[in-house]
């Protein structure tokens, strides 16, 4: 599919959500949110979606470390310029330009970088369904939730379950590739006779390189030490999510926070650019429909929550890729 296809179908899909959102809203009453917010509590959830974007950089120093210590200088740098890519192009290619980026910067294998980011998404992963797992055994359903809020939720445990199938059967295959190297190898070696013309010559080498970038979970301190930083990472952005709160008055317990992020999370893989639409709307649901939050307050909610998210930091990336002297236009050429 080509670029102007992707970008066709994710502006369509944008403006299809966005309908969705704003079509019950009276834009006059939010406005006259907008206006009566406490703005120094976007201030300070602002500030702590930064300093996560930051702790996301240190722990990919960890998730590196079995390929090479690097600093956080460029690590810190790279996330950023991601961000912007994953903002402004479809197809979350911030995941792929961040890979490409810093093996352009420290001089290490693009494609073994590129599973770091894999295994990182992995660990996204595992912390959301315990997010959604502590929220269904410890936490009470709000009250008087209606046939769509019991749909919210029934929604909610099906993904949770499809997400940890594929997460074991990932775990169950990166573990054995790595404590099974030679057989491994022979896996790769067979897929690459097997390959048309010199095809196999070419995808061997990337196939050994890629797994080099898993070497990591043979470590059971640095693994410990990876989910500890993802777990810090996501109560950080429950947090950031919840003090929000405060800003427009939404007078909800503090594990209300919980099924917001897990909804935000499933409603932005939705391939829309910057997750416009597929953000806003998949939290006017958690907030509206599961917890019966006034619309308007709950739409004027999103709309500063989502700026306050991507604004700053796609805007540092975008700082950031000018310094040196490369656009997300100019991906293609790296």
């Amino acid at each position: 599919m080509s670029r102007r296809v992707q970008i066709a179908i994710g502006a369509a899909l944008a403006v299809f959500l966005l309908w969705l959102f704003l079509r019950e809203a009276d834009l006059g009453n939010v406005v006259a949110e907008l206006k009566r917010a406490d703005y120094r509590w976007v201030l300070a959830a602002t500030t702590l979606t930064l300093l996560v974007t930051v702790h996301r950089a240190w722990r990919w120093h960890y998730l590196l470390l079995p390929i090479k210590s690097i600093p956080l200088a460029p690590l810190t740098a790279t996330t950023f310029m991601g961000w912007a890519f994953t903002a402004l192009l479809p197809g979350r290619l911030g995941e792929v330009a961040r890979p490409v980026l810093l093996g352009r910067r420290v001089g290490i294998s693009k494609t073994a970088a590129f599973a770091t980011i894999v295994l990182e998404r992995l660990f996204d992963v595992m912390s959301v369904l315990l997010i959604l797992v502590a929220y269904l055994l410890f936490f009470p359903l709000p009250a008087g939730v209606g046939e769509d809020g019991t749909a919210i939720i029934a929604g909610m445990r099906l993904s949770g379950l499809i997400a940890l199938g594929g997460l074991m059967v990932a775990v169950v295959v990166l573990v054995g590739a790595q404590t099974m190297p030679r057989r491994t190898d022979a896996v790769l070696v067979k897929i690459a006779d097997r390959a048309p013309g010199k095809i196999g010559d070419y995808l061997l080498p990337i196939g050994r390189s890629f797994l080099t970038g898993f070497a990591g979970i043979k470590d059971p301190k640095l693994i410990v030490t990876i989910a500890v930083h993802s777990l810090l990472i996501w109560f950080n952005i429950l947090v950031t999510y919840y003090i929000l709160f405060f800003a427009f008055d939404i007078d909800l317990p503090y594990y209300a926070a919980m099924p917001l992020v897990v909804a935000v999370v499933i409603g932005v893989l939705v391939p829309t650019p910057a997750a416009i639409g597929a953000f806003h709307t998949a939290t006017l649901v958690a907030l509206g429909t599961l917890w019966g939050v006034p619309n308007d307050q709950a739409v004027t909610y999103a709309i500063v929550c989502h700026a306050m998210i991507f604004v700053p930091i796609t805007a540092i990336g975008i700082l950031l890729l000018g310094r040196e002297g490369l656009s997300v236009r100019g991906f293609e050429g790296l």
